[in-house]
C-alpha cells in the first residue's frame, strides 16, 4: 500500500471546509483508492492511500494536487476580491 500525507495551510477553517469539498468527486469510484481529508482551524488535511500500481499513484496524487490548487487560488481571488 502507498500513501500520502499533505497538510494545507489557508486563512480560515471555512476556506479548509471549502478545499475539503472540492476533491469529493475525486473520492469516488477508483477501486483501491481512498483519500480521507480532515479539517482543523487553518489547515486542510488529506491521506491518500492507492493499493495499486505506483503510476497510478503518482497520477492521482498529481490531479488531487491540482484541484487543491485551483480551488486555493480560486477561494484567495474571491477573499481578495471581497477586500477591495
Amino acid at each position: 500500500m502507498i500513501r500520502a500525507r499533505i497538510r494545507i495551510r489557508v486563512a480560515s477553517r471555512a476556506m479548509a471546509e471549502s478545499i475539503v469539498q472540492s476533491i469529493e468527486p475525486d473520492n469516488i469510484g477508483m477501486e483501491g483508492l481512498k483519500i480521507e481529508p480532515r479539517v482543523s482551524a487553518k489547515n486542510a488535511y488529506f491521506t491518500i492511500t492507492h493499493s495499486g500500481k505506483i503510476e497510478t499513484f503518482i497520477s492521482t496524487l498529481d490531479d488531487v494536487l491540482r484541484c487543491i490548487q485551483a480551488a486555493r487560488s480560486t477561494l484567495h481571488g474571491i477573499v481578495k476580491d471581497k477586500t477591495n
